[in-house]
């Protein structure tokens, strides 16, 4: 019963204190620096510096009575929204061409509309024997697997065309020569 009533005390009494302490996170402010350090005679050493000078302290909003007014940041451009125009219809064999990013990384670009090459895509994975895993249309992904290592190939719209680009995972590019390869009998056998 005694410990119940300390510790009962304890609480009511501690919060009441906060109103007895002042802030103390501007004194640094008024502070006075003190006398550099004087060495004694016959002790020799490398000069002494500040290491990290303490600069002058300018008249704060709080020390002049003044309320601060905080700045508005800077208006931001408004965002302009592009609309590439369609991808042309080529009547015949779509065009089919294999290259590199900026990179060096290889890509194939696919020139077409978009269904039309999600459809060339699978039967050239299916010309090449590729295994499939999964494939996702709508986020223009194709889960496959090449010598027993899972990959996706990735289709993405540029301005003028789809890029094929093959990766191991969300945020790792496949191997150059794995990739190169992929790609190369990929549209070899392109429909």
């Amino acid at each position: 019963m005694r410990q119940f009533v300390l510790v009962a005390l304890a609480v009511t009494l501690l919060p009441a204190c906060s109103g007895y302490f002042r802030d103390r996170s501007l004194d640094y402010g008024q502070a006075k620096p003190s006398p550099a350090l004087v060495m004694p005679a016959g002790v020799e050493t490398r000069p002494i510096k500040p290491l990290y000078p303490i600069p002058a302290v300018a008249e704060t909003a709080s020390a002049s009575g003044k309320n601060f007014v905080v700045p508005f940041p800077p208006a931001m451009k408004p965002v302009q929204e592009v609309s590439l125009p369609p991808l042309p219809n080529s009547p015949g064999r779509t065009p089919v061409k294999l290259g590199t990013d900026g990179n060096g990384v290889p890509e194939l670009r696919v020139v077409g509309p978009r269904e039309r090459v999600w459809d060339e895509l699978g039967r050239a994975l299916n010309n090449a024997g590729v295994s499939l895993k999964d494939r996702n249309q709508e986020l223009g992904l194709v889960d496959i697997s090449i010598a027993g290592q899972d990959y996706q190939l990735r289709m993405v719209r540029a301005t003028e065309a789809f890029v094929l680009s093959l990766q191991r995972n969300d945020e790792t590019l496949a191997p150059v020569a794995v990739s190169r390869n992929l790609l190369t009998t990929l549209q070899a056998r392109w429909p």
